[in-house]
C-alpha cells in the first residue's frame, strides 16, 4: 500500500515474505499482485477495503442517513444475508440494465448507505471487516479483563499489554522516539556516505525496515523452495505516479507539509524543517522519474535482475556495497535480485558525500513515519491527517478503535485461531472446497477447448491447475513471530519501545527462516481477513475464514447465486495463475516461459485487445481506467466470468441470478479523493467498471438480455467484446 495511516500492526506477508514489487500476492481487492512498491516496512492496513475504485456517481456523503458504529445507517437494519436473498429484488428507480447493470441492481442499497465518517468507503467488503473487528475486539475485551491470571510470557499477557501501551497517551509523550532514537541517531550521525549506507543496513537488520535500498527475502522466482534476496525501490512517499499527476498540486502540497511536521518533530526549526522537506521532496520526484511505471512492476522480465556481487558493484560504484549487505545481514547470498536497474543507478548518482546531508534527513524521515503510528499522538496524528486527506477521509477513529485494530493486526494469527474456533465453520469449509474442485475442472475444459492454444501449451496449463495448492479457512499450523519478544506492562514500557521488540523478534524470526527451504505451510493473510488471494510462487489459491460468509458465500443461497459470489472469488484467483504475470510461473511456483514461442504471441495479442478495451473505460469523470495497469486483474474477472457462467451453461435463470450476485458483491461508495488515489495506486479496475465492463464482454449476459442492442450503454460490439480464458 501507500503511507501507514493509522494505528496498525503487521502485514506478515510482506514483512516475513517480503513482498516488493515483483511478486505480491494476486488478491480479490487488495493491491497484491500490484507491482507497486510493497515495502518490507511497510504496515497492514486496518481496513479490509482496498478494493477496486467506486463509480463516480455514487462517491459522495450526501444524501445518506447518518452512519452507526457498526456502519449500518439508522433506518436501514437490513443485514447482508437479506441483502443477498432479495438481491433479486431490487427496485432499480428507472435504470435500466441494459444501459447500467451494476446502478440497475446496487443503485437502492447504495442510496441508503453512507460512507462511515473514519473512512474513504462503504462496501461488503468494509462491512465484514468492521463485523470482524467487533467479533475480535470482543475477544480482545475477555483477554484483558483476564489479565491478572495471565502467565507472563504468554500470547494473551503480550497482547494486553500491548494494548494498555497503545492506550497510554501521556506514557506515549514521555517516551517521545524511546527505543527507536538510537537508529534515528546513527543515521544522523553518519560522518560520510559510507557511515551512513552501512547505519540504514543496520536499521534493515535489526527491524527489517528500508528507506533508501529496499531489502527483503521471499522466495526465489526461479527457485522457488529456496529464499533469494531482494533490493527493491526506494520509498517514494505517495508513488511515482500520483508524484508525477500534474492534476494533484493541492494534494502534493499537503504532501510537502506532512514532509515538514514529521521533521519539525525531530526537534529542528520551523525553516529548516520546511526547506528539509522541500529538499525531501525534489528527492522523491527525481527518483520517481527514474522508477518504472507501476503497469511495469509486476512483469518479471523486468524487474527479475539477478546479479553477482561484482555486478552490484558496478551498479552501486559510489559505495561499498558488500559492506552495506553486510550491515543489512545480507551477506550470505551468491547472488542479489535488483527490481528496477534505472532507479537503482539514479540512486548511485545521489551516494556522494554533497548529497549526504540530504539522504540522513530523508531516511530519518522515512524510518519515523513508518514508526509512526506508535509515536506521540502528534506524530500518529499528523500521519493520519495526511493520509485522511489522499483520501477524503474527514474524521478520525477513535484512540481505542486505533489501538484495538494495531493490536489485532499485529498479533493477527493469535487472534485469528481464536477467531476461527468461534466463528468459522468446518461444513462450510467442505462445501466451499467441493465448489473450488468443481471451479477447476470447468477451467480445465476451457483450456481444452481453447481454439488459440496449441496441444503442448494446453498439457502444461491443466498440470499448474492439477498441481495449484487450495488453502481455506486457516493455516495448519499457527506460527508464534513473537516468541521471544518481552512486552512490558504500562508504567513499565511504552509503546514505541514495545514496536520495536516486536519487529526485533519479527526480524530475528525472518533471519531462521531464510536459512531453511521455503515453508509453504505458511499463510499470507490472516483468518480474519475479508479477503482471498493467489500465489505464485507457490501456485496456491487462498481464501481466508472471514470471506466464507454472505454476500460471497451463503449455505442457504441458490447455487446460482454462491457461483456469482464465491465462486467468482474463486475463479478469481484462479485466473491470475493464467494473468500475464501469472503465467510465468510453472506448476511448480518457479518462473520459467512453459508457452510455446507461438502460442505466447497470441496470449500478448489478446492481452493487447484486454488493455486497449479498459483504456476505454471512464472510472471517474474525465479519468479512465489504466488498461496497462489493471491487465493482470481484468483478466482474472474476465476469466471467472467465462468461467463460472460455463457452469450455470444455458439456463438464463441461473445466469440472471448469478449476475446479480456478482454485481451486488461489488456494491461500494468512495470518497472522489480516494478514487483519484486508487487510479494512481491500485491495479483494480473501478468497482464499477469491474462489473460493466466484464459483462458487456461476456456472451451469457446477451442470452440473458437477449434485446441488448447498439446504443445500449452495455452493448459492446461482438468484434470489440474481449476475452482469454
Amino acid at each position: 500500500m501507500t503511507l501507514p495511516s493509522e494505528e496498525r500492526g503487521i502485514d506478515m506477508r510482506k514483512r516475513v515474505k517480503g513482498c516488493l514489487t515483483v511478486l505480491c500476492l494476486a488478491s480479490l481487492m487488495l493491491s497484491g499482485c500490484s507491482g507497486q512498491r510493497e515495502r518490507v516496512s511497510e504496515i497492514k492496513e486496518t481496513e479490509s477495503s482496498s478494493m477496486a475504485m467506486a463509480e463516480d456517481s455514487v462517491a459522495g456523503r450526501d444524501g445518506a442517513l447518518q452512519s452507526t458504529e457498526k456502519g449500518q445507517t439508522p433506518e436501514d437494519e437490513q443485514n447482508i444475508e437479506d441483502a443477498v436473498r432479495t438481491a433479486g429484488k431490487a427496485e432499480t428507480g428507472g435504470v435500466r440494465a441494459e444501459d447500467d447493470y451494476y446502478n440497475y441492481v446496487n443503485q437502492k442499497l447504495l442510496a441508503g448507505k453512507q460512507i462511515p465518517e473514519d473512512s474513504e468507503s462503504w462496501s461488503y467488503f468494509y462491512e465484514l471487516g468492521q463485523e470482524s473487528y467487533r467479533n475480535l475486539s470482543e475477544l480482545l475485551d475477555e483477554v484483558i479483563n483476564q489479565r491478572s491470571n495471565l502467565a507472563e510470557g504468554s500470547p494473551e499477557q503480550k497482547i494486553v499489554d500491548l494494548y494498555q501501551t497503545a492506550m497510554d497517551m501521556e506514557g506515549r509523550k514521555r517516551a517521545g522516539f524511546g527505543a527507536l532514537q538510537p537508529y534515528l541517531d546513527s543515521i544522523r550521525g553518519a560522518a560520510d556516505i559510507q557511515e551512513y549506507i552501512e547505519a540504514v543496513g543496520a536499521v534493515n537488520n535489526d527491524l527489517g525496515f528500508s528507506s533508501l535500498i529496499a531489502l527483503a527475502y521471499f522466495e526465489d522466482m526461479k527457485n522457488s523452495q529456496n529464499y533469494g534476496c531482494y533490493l527493491g525501490s526506494a520509498d517514494l512517499g505517495p508513488g511515482k505516479e500520483t508524484l508525477e499527476d500534474e492534476t494533484q498540486s493541492v494534494l502534493l502540497e499537503a504532501y510537502r507539509n506532512y514532509i515538514k511536521n514529521i521533521m519539525e518533530s525531530t526537534g529542528i526549526s520551523r525553516k529548516k524543517a520546511e526547506e528539509t522537506a522541500s529538499d525531501i521532496y525534489k528527492f522523491q520526484t527525481d527518483l520517481a522519474a527514474a522508477t518504472l511505471p507501476l503497469s511495469d512492476q509486476n512483469d518479471p522480465e523486468k524487474t527479475y535482475n539477478p546479479l553477482s556481487l561484482e555486478e552490484l558493484r558496478t551498479l552501486y560504484a559510489n559505495i561499498d556495497i558488500e559492506a552495506y549487505l553486510k550491515a543489512a545481514g545480507a551477506d550470505g547470498f551468491h547472488s542479489w535480485v535488483v527490481n528496477d536497474p534505472g532507479q537503482a543507478k539514479k540512486i548511485n548518482s545521489y551516494l556522494t558525500e554533497d548529497h549526504l546531508p540530504l539522504l540522513k534527513e530523508y531516511s530519518v524521515f522515512c524510518l519515523i513515519k513508518d514508526f509512526s503510528p506508535f509515536l506521540t499522538p502528534e506524530i500518529r496524528d499528523s500521519t493520519i491527517a495526511w493520509n485522511n486527506t489522499q483520501k477524503g477521509v474527514q474524521g478520525k477513529k477513535t484512540d481505542k478503535k486505533l489501538a484495538a485494530e494495531l493490536v489485532q493486526n499485529t498479533f493477527g494469527f493469535e487472534f485469528g485461531r481464536l477467531y476461527t474456533e468461534k466463528y468459522f465453520s468446518e461444513e462450510d469449509k467442505k462445501a466451499v472446497e467441493t465448489l473450488v474442485h468443481q471451479i477447476l475442472s470447468a477451467y480445465k475444459e476451457r483450456i481444452n477447448g481453447l481454439e488459440w492454444m496449441g496441444e503442448t501449451t494446453k498439457e502444461k496449463a491443466i498440470r499448474k491447475l492439477d498441481h495449484m495448492t487450495l488453502k481455506i479457512g486457516y493455516p495448519d499450523n499457527w506460527p508464534d513471530y513473537y516468541e521471544n519478544a518481552v512486552i512490558l506492562p504500562e508504567g513499565r514500557g511504552s509503546l514505541i519501545d514495545n514496536m520495536v521488540t516486536v519487529y526485533r523478534s519479527l526480524r530475528s524470526f525472518e533471519k531462521e527462516e531464510i536459512k531453511k527451504p521455503v515453508d509453504r505451510g505458511q499463510w499470507g493473510m490472516t483468518p480474519q481477513t475479508v479477503n482471498a488471494y493467489y500465489n505464485p510462487l507457490n501456485n496456491e489459491i487462498v481464501f481466508p475464514a472471514a470471506i466464507l460468509q454472505p454476500p460471497f458465500y451463503d449455505p442457504e443461497a441458490g447455487r446460482a447465486a454462491n457461483l456469482g459470489g464465491i465462486g467468482m472469488v474463486i475463479a478469481h484467483e484462479i485466473s491470475h495463475a493464467f494473468d500475464s504475470s501469472g503465467s510465468c510461473y510453472d506448476e511448480n511456483g518457479n518462473y520459467n516461459m512453459w508457452w510455446t514461442e507461438e502460442d505466447l504471441k497470441k496470449f500478448q495479442e489478446l492481452t493487447l485487445r484486454v488493455t486497449e478495451y479498459y483504456n476505454d473505460q471512464e472510472a471517474v469523470k474525465g479519468r479512465y481506467v489504466n488498461g496497462q495497469q489493471t491487465l493482470n486483474e481484468n483478466i482474472a474477472d474476465l476469466g471467472a466470468l467465462a468461467c463460472v457462467t460455463s457452469i450455470a451453461g444455458d439456463d438464463t435463470e441461473a445466469l440472471d441470478s448469478l449476475f446479480r450476485q456478482y454485481a451486488r458483491i461489488w456494491a461500494s461508495k468512495y470518497t472522489e479523493e480516494s478514487m483519484i488515489h486508487r487510479l494512481n495506486t491500485d491495479v483494480h479496475s473501478p468497482a464499477k467498471v469491474r462489473v460493466n465492463a466484464v459483462l458487456s464482454s461476456t456472451e451469457a449476459f446477451y442470452k440473458v438480455y437477449p434485446d441488448l442492442k447498439e446504443g445500449d450503454g452495455m452493448y459492446v460490439a461482438p468484434e470489440k467484446r474481449v476475452k482469454i480464458w
